[in-house]
C-alpha cells in the first residue's frame, strides 16, 4: 500500500465559544514511507513541519523524504514502540508516558506552535504517540474532550491498513504483534483527557506551559488554529 492510510487533516473539529479548527494547519498520519505517492484529501501536501515521534531505531528501519519539510525527529517514549506494548492496558501506559516524559510531550508541541504550518505529527501507527501530542494540542485549543476521544478512535477503522504497511518491512522487530496495539478504545484516551484537561494545572495549555511548551507561542499558534 503505497500511501498513508491514518492521515487526516484536523481542521473543522468545533471549539469552546463558537469556530472551527482551521484547515491545514495540523495533521497526524502513520509514518510515511519512502515510495509514498502524494495524498490528495489534505490541503497542502508535503507539510513545512514534521515531527517523527517515532524512537530513533524505528526512524532508521523506514526512512523517508518530504521534499520542503523541515522534520524533526523527536523520540516520545520507547515503551510505545509497537513491539514494546506487551501486556500494558494503553490506558495505563499513556498515563505512564505523561508522568515520566511530560517535558517531551511538551517538547513535541513546542515544535509544532513554533514553526510554520501545517505540521504533521506522527509515529508508526499514528495512534498511540500521536494521539497523546495531538490530543494535548486539539484540548489546549478548546476542542471537547469527546471530539479528541472521538478523533483518536477514527484510527481503529485504519489499523488493519496499518499493521500491512509494517509488514512490508521485514527488519522489523520478529517479536509478534499485540492485539491490544491495534485497538483504539475510548477510555484509553479519556485516561489522557483526564491528566492535560484537569483545572488543577489549568487544564491542557497550563499542563503544557508548566512542562516547557512556551506560553506566547502555544497562545500564538492556537490563535491561528482557531480563527
Amino acid at each position: 500500500m503505497n500511501s498513508l492510510v491514518n492521515l487526516r487533516d484536523l481542521g473543522g473539529l468545533p471549539v469552546a465559544g463558537g469556530g472551527l479548527t482551521a484547515h491545514g494547519m495540523l495533521y497526524r498520519s502513520d509514518a510515511p514511507h519512502p515510495d509514498d505517492a502524494d495524498p490528495e484529501h489534505v490541503p497542502h501536501w508535503p507539510p513545512a513541519t514534521v515531527v517523527d515521534l517515532r524512537m530513533e531505531r524505528e526512524a532508521q528501519r523506514v526512512p523517508y523524504e518530504l521534499p520542503g519539510a523541515e522534520r524533526i525527529v523527536h523520540p516520545l517514549h520507547e515503551a510505545a514502540a509497537p513491539e514494546n506494548i506487551r501486556d500494558a492496558d494503553l490506558g495505563e501506559l499513556y498515563r505512564h508516558i505523561l508522568e515520566t516524559a511530560a517535558d517531551r510531550v511538551a517538547g513535541a508541541v513546542t515544535h509544532v506552535v513554533t514553526r510554520p504550518a501545517p505540521a504533521l505529527v506522527h509515529c508508526t501507527a499514528g495512534k498511540d504517540r500521536t494521539g497523546i501530542v495531538v490530543a494535548s494540542l486539539l484540548l489546549s485549543a478548546g476542542v471537547a474532550p469527546d471530539d479528541v476521544v472521538a478523533d483518536y478512535a477514527r484510527t481503529g477503522d485504519n489499523m488493519d491498513a496499518v499493521v500491512e504497511r509494517i509488514m512490508r518491512f521485514p527488519s522489523r522487530s520478529k517479536k509478534p504483534i499485540n492485539p491490544l496495539w491495534l485497538l483504539t478504545p475510548a477510555e484509553s484516551m479519556t485516561e489522557v483527557v483526564e491528566v492535560l484537561d484537569d483545572p488543577g494545572h489549568g487544564g491542557a495549555r497550563g499542563w503544557l506551559v508548566e512542562h516547557g511548551t512556551p506560553e506566547a507561542a502555544l497562545d500564538d499558534w492556537v490563535g491561528r488554529f482557531t480563527a
